[in-house]
């Protein structure tokens, strides 16, 4: 194995990797959300572990250029002209849970499952505030792969 090889392989660049389709429509704070998620094996079999659900919120915000100053998106509204603030985004978790799976993919195999995950109290998904549903493999060996999908939240 040459040396481009090994290191594709130390990085998780043939492991497996994981779709992630969220709901149709806006689900309910308070509600359960149903989660379609695919494994797909890599070029040699993988052991996953566990899957860690999340949904994860992004707030808008804004920085006023000259200053570096942090603006609230009320703030911004509330200005006629937004000429000199940059967008920022705060990203965190809202909701955390650990399905636990130990499944074997065999190269080039797909597993399929759905997970529910209940919304919490948040924010609605808005021009401002958006979410993401993002599910991560834990397999021994390789770079854990990760999948999203955005989520619409009422």
């Amino acid at each position: 194995m040459g040396f481009s090889e090994k290191m594709r392989e130390s990085l998780g660049a043939e492991g497996a990797r994981v779709h992630v389709k969220a709901p149709e429509g806006a689900v309910e704070r308070g509600q359960t959300a149903t989660a379609s998620i695919t494994i797909v094996g890599g070029t040699r079999p993988a052991t996953v572990d566990t899957l860690v659900v999340r949904i994860v919120e992004a707030d808008r915000h804004w920085i006023r250029d000259e200053d570096g100053a942090r603006v609230s998106e009320q703030d911004a509204q509330a200005m006629g002209d937004r000429k000199g603030l940059t967008a920022g985004w705060d990203r965190h978790p809202v909701v955390e849970q650990r399905v636990e799976l130990a499944r074997a993919i065999e190269p080039g195999a797909e597993h399929e499952l759905t997970v529910d995950i209940e919304v919490p109290q948040c924010q609605a998904t808005s021009p401002y505030c958006s979410h993401t549903l993002n599910v991560r493999a834990d397999i021994k060996g390789q770079i854990d792969p990760a999948g999203n999908a955005r989520i619409a939240i009422q």
